[in-house]
């Protein structure tokens, strides 16, 4: 074992006899000479396999010590980039001491990279929609720091907004120089997408419009996808023209968009066509003004509805009476519904009691295309 280390020895001692590393300069010339191997200002590259060589004599005495700032034989860390300093310090039996530094480089060979959060590779964003710049410049460990992280146009991280206002897909680089002047030209696509659904625009007939039977009324819509993907499709269940109103009752009309990118909005309308209904004639007061009338005797309810409309206009359970102060207490009326087309006027003929002095109804009268119409009463004894 004593005949290996002497060997190494040697072989060190020649080896830095080779590399030209003179013994440490010492003004006792008897003083330890040092040996040392990597040579003051030996370069390598990241990664480089070098071992620690170093070796002590004394001209005129015994070495007792001869101790490196890392042990004889093991590697030298290549993997930090940077200037590196080795010591070695031999001692002999006198107590004599010289110390020899050897400094060397270790140069930056890895290229740096970027770290893409925002926008990241692949990812697709809502148009319009807020997404802010994220992204990083990074040297892999060992090496001497980013120098520089930028991209064209500028852009800044965690502060400036990627522009999400057209559709379509993009690439977007980013530059990175290292302090060992490594360069990183790196880039991620994204894309821009439609997500919104277009806007429907539904003017007539507007939602809980009642429209006379027989009135002229119209459909009118539109749709619009703003800066969008475009409009692929805008049906209504009618299309933009003359409205149908030709049957009495509630009716509702749809309209649906899609766009381009599939998205799709939709809105309902309901419209009743009722009645042209003009309001009770006298004796009857419009609502909530009250009409006096006597108890007792037969009270004529006359009103119009644009023509003769046949005597079954009236709801099931209609007319009805209800007390001022309940109007939600509906008792069915009594009496008859005639229609006389001079002054196109129907009437209905309504039974009173004696019974009803001093007090207050009102008379409801509910027609078959589902209005309600009102007029109110005080009954004298």
């Amino acid at each position: 074992m004593g005949s290996m280390r002497r060997g190494l020895l040697l072989a060190l001692i020649a080896s830095a006899a080779l590399f030209g590393v003179p013994a440490a300069q010492s003004a006792d010339a008897d003083a330890p000479q040092v040996f040392i191997s990597p040579e003051d200002g030996r370069a390598f590259p990241q990664g480089a396999d070098f071992l620690f060589g170093f070796a002590c004599i004394s001209p005129s005495s015994a070495i007792v010590s001869c101790v490196g700032s890392q042990p004889l034989g093991s590697k030298l860390d290549t993997f930090h980039a940077g200037e590196h300093t080795l010591t070695v310090t031999g001692t002999d039996y006198e107590g004599r001491q010289t110390t020899v530094t050897s400094t060397y480089t270790v140069f930056d060979m890895t290229k740096p990279h970027v770290v893409f959060h925002a926008p990241a590779n692949g990812a697709a964003y809502a148009q319009d929609s807020r997404v802010v710049y994220d992204y990083s410049c990074e040297d892999d460990e060992g090496g001497l720091g980013i120098l520089e992280c930028f991209t064209s146009p500028r852009t800044f991280p965690g502060e400036q907004p990627i522009d999400t206002s057209q559709l379509g897909t993009f690439t977007f680089h980013v530059i990175a120089y290292d302090r060992g002047f490594n360069l990183a030209d790196e880039s991620v696509t994204y894309s821009v997408v439609d997500r919104t659904p277009p806007r429907i625009v539904f003017t007539s007939p507007w939602d809980g419009e009642q429209i006379p039977r027989g009135a002229q009324a119209w459909v009118t819509f539109n749709c619009d996808d703003g800066h969008g993907s475009g409009i692929h499709s805008c049906v209504g269940d009618q299309p933009n023209g003359p409205l149908d109103t030709s049957t009495y009752g509630a009716h509702a009309i749809t309209v649906r968009a899609e766009d381009h990118a599939g998205n799709v909005a939709s809105v309902t309308n309901h419209y009743s066509v009722v009645y042209d209904f003009t309001g009770f004639a006298a004796p009857a007061a419009e609502y909530p003004t009250a009409a006096s009338v006597k108890a007792g005797q037969d009270l004529p309810l006359k009103f119009s509805l644009n023509g003769d409309q046949g005597l079954d206009v009236l709801a099931a359970g209609s007319p009805a009476w209800t007390p001022c102060d309940a109007p939600g207490a509906e008792t069915s009326a009594t009496g008859s519904l005639s229609y006389k087309a001079p002054g196109d006027r129907y009437t209905y003929l309504a039974s009173t009691a004696k019974a009803w002095g001093g007090s207050c109804r009102d008379f409801v009268l509910t027609l078959n295309d589902g209005t309600k119409h009102r007029t109110r009463f005080t009954f004298t004894k």
